[in-house]
């Protein structure tokens, strides 16, 4: 071998050593992370064991209390309870969102509610610090199915539409029947909502609503001015106010929204398809006076403060129980209560102002301003089934964006909203605050 050769091979050594000796530390650097991850996985086990008392029964969607006694020489500072599922070999799948319960001495507890009607056993996470133990106790299968869904809402503006303008109303513009504007003016409230584009929808239009004739349509915000088909001014009444959506009450001699009822094309709003048995009630706060009940508005207010928007599923169980404390306090008589009965009764509309016409024999009053409640019911059926089920809303009114009462004029003695200047309450919002139960969406 030349020395030219010896040279090459030395100096190819040389480079085999070094790629040799890094490839070696790569690998023990590579050892010692997956020896600091593992370390770092490893949860310590708690020192500690736990009975849960016995489980009589799991309604989905409805609150039990769980509660079991934990001895050991660690203190406990949380407990979470789970649902779960269990499999023939034994071995347990949480199919639930944890329930974070309390502590209390040597007690843990939770108003656990069953969010999934998988559940046949409850895992319970007992932990202090960076230790913790898990339990599986079998537990009977969940009665019952979803009752509903909810929809929160804290920004929702409605507006008064003017007069959508059709053959009958307009023949010069529109000489063909069954022809009109339409609208797309967000006038119209669904409780249980309408499918647009493939997404579920509570705040629409008239447009939106004729495309399904009028399918769950509960109500409508709008301003009674005059007969939208004979342009006729009322006299009695003026001014906002919120309208079911029968054509009865929406197209009424002081409501007068025919135009909304109105066919256009093939479609039309129709009183078989709407959210029929919906009504609503206001609840007024201390400005309303001697009409002020402290105690019950109070309690709406509570019940509406503590409604927080729910994300995920066991949050809308946990809000649609919460929503449904109306029914439990102020109509517990649809639930059978046969001992002093609460009943929600209502309305099928509502005025800011009765009595805001010219022509008014009694003095304006006025009925809500922003702060109030509007609570609503709709009352459901299902083909098959016995009873109607009752969903509830709470519905805040957060501001009237115009002050109506700029409308109002005095004249020969008399208060009353101005015809021509109530004309300047159309298209000018109100913004709702709105949480409520619902049908779950097909």
């Amino acid at each position: 071998m030349n020395n030219k050769h010896i040279i090459n091979h030395l100096l190819n050594n040389k480079k085999m050593k070094k790629s040799l000796l890094f490839a070696a530390a790569l690998t023990i650097l590579f050892a010692g992370c997956q020896k600091n991850d593992e370390k770092d996985d490893k949860v310590k086990e708690l020192e500690v064991e736990f009975t849960l008392e016995k489980i009589e029964a799991l309604p989905y969607g409805e609150p039990v209390n769980l509660s079991g006694s934990f001895t050991g020489t660690t203190a406990v500072s949380k407990a979470v309870f789970s649902g779960a599922k269990k499999a023939e070999d034994g071995t347990f799948t949480v199919v639930g969102e944890g329930q974070e319960g309390t502590i209390d001495g040597t007690v843990a507890s939770v108003e656990f509610f069953a969010d999934s009607q998988e559940i046949d056993a409850i895992e319970v996470v007992l932990s202090s610090a960076d230790a913790s133990k898990k339990f599986y106790f079998d537990a009977p299968m969940v009665t019952g199915e979803p009752k509903g869904d909810v929809w929160f809402n804290d920004v929702v503006a409605l507006y008064p539409d003017n007069i959508v303008k059709n053959n009958k109303n307009c023949p010069e513009e529109f000489p063909t029947p069954n022809t009109g504007a339409g609208s797309d003016t967000k006038s119209f409230f669904s409780m249980h909502g309408v499918k647009v584009n493939g997404k579920i929808e509570h705040i629409l239009s008239l447009n939106e609503l004729l495309a399904v004739d009028g399918k769950n349509a509960s109500f409508c915000f709008l301003n009674a001015l005059q007969n939208t088909e004979n342009n006729v001014i009322f006299g009695s009444q003026r001014g906002y106010m919120f309208s079911i959506m029968k054509a009865s009450s929406l197209g009424g001699g002081t409501t007068g929204r025919q135009c909304d009822l109105y066919q256009y094309g093939e479609h039309q709003i129709k009183d078989e398809n709407i959210d029929l048995n919906f009504t609503m009630n206001r609840y007024r706060g201390s400005w309303s006076g001697k009409d002020y009940k402290e105690e019950l508005f109070k309690e709406i207010d509570r019940i509406f403060l503590n409604l927080k928007s729910p994300k995920t599923n066991l949050e809308k169980i946990k809000a649609f129980y919460a929503l449904g404390e109306i029914q439990r306090k102020l109509d517990n008589s649809t639930l059978g209560e046969e001992e002093n009965p609460t009943n929600f009764g209502g309305s099928t509309f509502l005025r800011k102002w009765n009595n805001a016409g010219d022509k008014a024999t009694k003095a304006p009053t006025e009925q809500y301003r922003a702060g109030d409640y509007i609570i609503f019911r709709s009352e459901r059926k299902k083909e098959g089934e016995e009873n109607p089920r009752y969903y509830y809303g709470i519905m805040q009114i957060v501001q009237f964006e115009y002050d109506d009462s700029k409308c109002f004029v005095e004249k020969d003695g008399k208060r009353y909203i101005d015809r021509e200047k109530a004309k300047d309450l159309f298209m000018k919002p109100v913004y709702l605050d709105i949480k409520t139960q619902c049908e779950i969406a097909e």
